[in-house]
């Protein structure tokens, strides 16, 4: 039973956030792991739930803070994205909005241009939620 109006937002923005994130891994298959972060580092969102995606999230949220101050130190300008590659997987971070980020984990092997293009087209909805 919706109790009032913000609780019908967050139950519509719930929704749509599950759309987008179902959409990107539906154009790229070999995502193994897409999370919409806020940058207090809880997870907002879970497109192929993991037991872990609560510290993954917290991990990536102190990921980027750690990513702006170095960037911001090196006077890079706004942070784009983050690309951490390890031997076995890739994780690329893009900012989604004011307060959220969106993180993927792929295959080390995969194609980083369509799958960054996806996340930045979803990245954009992502923002358009929270606004």
């Amino acid at each position: 039973m919706i109790t009032s109006a913000d609780e019908t937002k967050s139950k519509d923005s719930k929704h749509l956030l599950k759309e987008v994130l179902d959409e990107l891994i539906s154009r790229n298959p070999d995502i193994l792991s897409a999370l919409v972060v806020s940058d207090d580092g809880l997870n907002v969102a879970s497109g192929i739930p993991h037991d872990d995606d609560d510290s993954i999230a917290l991990v990536a949220s102190d990921l980027i803070d750690m990513a702006e101050e170095f960037s911001s130190r090196l006077e890079q300008g706004k942070l784009n994205r983050i690309l951490l590659e390890g031997e076995n997987r890739t994780t690329v971070v893009v900012n989604a909005g004011a307060h959220t980020a969106l993180a993927v984990l792929i295959p080390a092997d995969t194609k980083l241009g369509l799958v960054t293009l996806s996340m930045r087209q979803a990245a954009d909805l992502i923002a358009a939620i929270f606004d």
